[in-house]
């Protein structure tokens, strides 16, 4: 297992108690900045244990209408050279799916129904350039967040948080305004156990969504046979 910095995991299970204690303040305000603090300490504790996180995307045309794509995304992590990761997209079109796994050093995919194949690792992404001809000021940003609720269910005591982040920025002399709101479900001990996120962009009907569910029991992983 992983060694993690003992300070933000601290940090995050003493603040979580703290507000978690605090009943009579769900639904109020709380420290944005807190509130993403505790978000980075929940993903450090994610890199010393294994689990498995379910991501879905939906694009939107617009609010109220069936989805026009969609994605599922689950991956399952035991260790850094012990992962798995299966995706899904659905167009109305089709559906493709890719199954990767990664064991001891090797690589393996699988399309749709194919065989199993031994690959090389991918390259890491390459830096794309900035645009020419483009002129964009730096965003302008309004922040807030409040504390939901806090609940027990079968993870114990869970705290939930809502985030809102409005960015506003003059892009080809266009003013563009853009507002993500994230809600997030953390356990008593740090650890993330849900995650929603909308993206929509003010005067466009398009909107962008994806929900992310954590869990932390039953992660196997073995390498398949090509």
């Amino acid at each position: 297992m992983k060694i993690v910095n003992i300070g933000k995991v601290l940090f995050g299970c003493l603040f979580l108690f703290g507000l978690c204690q605090a009943t009579l303040c769900q639904g109020k305000e709380v420290s944005y900045s807190d509130v993403i603090k505790l978000e980075q300490s929940a993903v450090t504790l994610l890199k010393a244990v294994p689990y498995r996180s379910t991501m879905t995307n939906w694009v939107f045309p617009e609010r109220g209408k069936e989805p026009s794509w969609k994605s599922i995304l689950i991956r399952e992590t035991v260790r850094p050279d012990l992962w798995r990761e299966v995706q899904e997209n659905f167009s109305p079109a089709s559906v493709r799916r890719t199954e990767v796994v990664f064991v001891g050093g090797n690589f393996y995919q699988k399309l749709n129904d194919g065989p199993w194949q031994l690959r090389q690792l991918p390259p890491p992404p390459v830096a794309l350039p900035t645009t020419a001809g483009i002129t964009a000021s730096r965003p302008r940003f309004e922040v807030s967040a409040r504390l939901i609720e806090t609940l027990n269910d079968k993870n114990g005591m869970i705290s939930v948080y809502e985030t809102k982040s409005k960015s506003t920025k003059e892009e080809g002399g266009k003013e563009i305004s853009q507002i993500a709101t994230s809600r997030v479900w953390f356990r008593l001990d740090g650890l993330l156990v849900k995650k929603d996120f909308e993206l929509e962009t003010v005067g466009e009907s398009r909107i962008l969504k994806n929900s992310t569910v954590y869990e932390y029991e039953d992660i196997k992983i073995e390498a398949p046979i090509p």
